[in-house]
């Protein structure tokens, strides 16, 4: 039987599709999901509709140290909710973000500038510029990841801390006709070639956790509420998602293989020069 060469490098896990795409195609992935989150949101998008307090406080802003932020990043952080727990420790925030549509004024009381991406994946910022970078559930959205996480150390300042949130399943064969809910180009990351990237990229993992359980979503469901929002949601995630870790693969081709953990956590600090 005829090898699958594709199937062998990039859905085993083993390569990142889209990580040594030609300038060319990183330009054409850019404008197929420039909108396509925004075109997936309902009428009520905004900041304080966020669904992911519980899973970040409980993953993420809980083991940042007690300080202030003299300024914040957010990359494709649309109208900024995932900020709202954090505004009292932050004095200025930017966010990075493609879409015309998703965009706030202020978030509550604090001011916020939007700045576009470049096609390339290169950030519009001196060295050292941030000292918290907010990277949730959007590195799977680029083609190069790689390039783009160290861009990210770039721009941080050292001892700076980041939180990183990325699915590490490849949401499906690509090279099918995508299901309802995701965007044209979205994948998933391999777990080894995206912490990989962050310490290639100078900075040191203090916390890689499995996350977001498929389970953890059909309780939700049933009982009508959404467990990702509270903390005690996501201390029942992460129950699932320890439960079912020895189940992981990047690509499941049977129901039963997707029975895992969807996502990974990240807190990473960015090491001193």
């Amino acid at each position: 039987m005829q090898s699958d060469v594709h199937a062998d490098r990039y859905l085993s896990g083993r390569e990142l599709w889209g990580d040594d795409f030609t300038a060319a195609q990183i330009s054409q992935w850019f404008e197929d999901e420039r909108e396509g989150y925004s075109e997936l949101c309902g009428p009520d998008a905004s900041a304080e509709n966020y669904g992911y307090h519980g899973i970040n406080r409980f993953y993420g802003f809980r083991k940042l140290p007690p300080r202030r932020f003299s300024h914040a990043l957010g990359i494709g952080s649309s109208f900024g909710g995932e900020f709202l727990p954090l505004l009292d420790s932050i004095d200025r925030i930017t966010i990075l973000e493609p879409s015309a549509r998703l965009r706030s004024t202020v978030l509550r009381d604090v001011p916020v500038e939007y700045v576009d991406p470049t096609p390339s994946g290169a950030a519009p910022f001196d060295t050292g510029t941030f000292d918290l970078v907010l990277c949730l559930g959007v590195l799977h959205h680029i083609p190069n990841v790689t390039y783009v996480l160290s861009e990210i150390g770039r721009v941080m300042a050292p001892g700076g801390w980041a939180l990183i949130r990325e699915p590490v399943v490849s949401m499906g064969d690509w090279r099918r006709p995508r299901k309802p809910g995701i965007t044209k180009r979205e994948r998933g990351i391999p777990r080894r070639i995206l912490e990989s990237a962050v310490t290639g990229s100078g900075m040191s993992i203090r916390s890689s956790l499995f996350c977001i359980s498929p389970l953890t979503s059909r309780i939700g469901k049933a009982i009508r509420v959404n467990p990702c929002a509270s903390q005690l949601g996501a201390a029942l995630d992460r129950t699932l998602a320890l439960a079912t870790a020895w189940n992981y693969r990047y690509h499941a081709e049977h129901a039963w293989q997707k029975v895992c953990p969807s996502s990974v956590y990240i807190t990473a600090q960015r090491n001193a020069k």
